[in-house]
């Protein structure tokens, strides 16, 4: 996990500077006042596994502050007493699913380019691996503890391969939009419940309808019928992408001077 691939806590962390939060959704509509009443047993990190047990059940929508206290047995009331609201929840799950990162060792510039292959291919299958929390993401910028270590050991390898920084910067960007969006998509046909039959005659037919256009007027289309509808997808093509930002970003690497 990305916590114990540091091995120990950056030094000055425990006087870290609060991070700025969104102001949308600040509670739900039937969020009673805050009380500072405790349940006994109760606290952020069972509310937090709660949360993400509903979230890997029934979706991101499920994931409510009502949800989250019926999962633990109790209203949803008394979570507001450890958690402000479900935003906050939210931000707290998402920082807890950053945690599930593999990352590869010390940065190494002899082999920067795959290791920053490897941490999208992380960011893509812890993604898919909790329903469709990657709709989260694309509406925020993480700001957690494990969202920093992260970013962190990331902009560590970018450097490792030399890229001037605000190439770094831009990549920081990049690289897990394309993680998280291929991750979302995924999350969406998975949630039509398409059988891998009824995609493949999908797909045939999409083949059809090109090969059978107009050639006067789509020539293109029509020629390239086959390789537009060869069904390969998934894997393969989440690595031609993940090979064309690569290239890309190597490419603007300084040369020798």
């Amino acid at each position: 996990m990305l916590a114990e691939w540091l091995g120990h806590r950056p030094p000055g962390s425990s006087s870290m500077p609060r991070a700025p939060r969104l102001r949308a959704g600040e509670r739900e509509p039937d969020a009673p006042p805050r009380t500072p009443g405790r349940r006994r047993g109760l606290n952020k990190r069972v509310i937090v596994d709660a949360a993400v047990r509903v979230l890997d059940a029934d979706g991101l929508d499920a994931m409510t502050m009502r949800r989250v206290g019926e999962e633990l047995e109790t209203g949803g009331a008394s979570l507001y007493a450890h958690v402000a609201n479900k935003e906050e929840l939210l931000e707290l799950v998402i920082d807890r699913v950053i945690d599930e990162l593999e990352l590869p060792g010390p940065p190494d510039e002899a082999r920067w380019e795959e290791q920053v292959k490897e941490i999208v291919r992380s960011m893509r299958a812890v993604l898919a691996a909790h329903k469709d929390i990657a709709r989260a993401y694309l509406a925020r910028v993480p700001l957690g503890p494990n969202a920093l270590r992260g970013r962190e050991a990331v902009i560590g390898v970018l450097r490792a391969g030399g890229l001037p920084d605000q190439v770094i910067a831009y990549a920081c960007d990049l690289l897990p939009l394309f993680a998280t969006a291929t991750a979302y998509e995924e999350s969406l046909y998975a949630s039509l419940g398409l059988a891998h039959e009824e995609m493949g005659r999908h797909i045939g037919e999409m083949r059809t309808y090109f090969a059978s256009l107009p050639v006067d007027r789509f020539p293109n289309i029509v020629s390239l019928a086959g390789p537009l509808t060869d069904g390969s997808g998934g894997d393969e093509r989440f690595e031609f992408g993940l090979e064309v930002l690569i290239r890309g970003l190597a490419s603007l690497a300084p040369g020798p001077a």
